[in-house]
């Protein structure tokens, strides 16, 4: 059974907080992950199959992590 790292809530709340290095940790944290959603079929004048990362979508996925970092309020009850 495989593993998976966690990043610690520190880095997550530092993240939030607008520390900067915390956000470069929490986006290469998900970089691998977010450039495998980003792989998109292209096809040469061959016909042959080759999967690239789509560069435009995956910085709008970027830039959709980074406004859930800047927008994320922790609620106390």
């Amino acid at each position: 059974m495989k593993k998976y790292e966690h990043l610690p809530f520190e880095i997550i709340l530092s993240a939030t907080e607008g520390d900067p290095e915390a956000i470069e940790t929490v986006m290469k944290f998900y970089d691998g992950y977010i450039s495998k959603l980003c792989l998109r079929k292209l096809y040469d004048e061959y016909g042959n199959v080759c999967m690239v990362v789509d560069a435009e979508l995956k910085n709008r996925v970027q830039i959709a992590l980074l406004d859930m970092l800047m927008n994320f309020e922790i609620v106390v009850m």
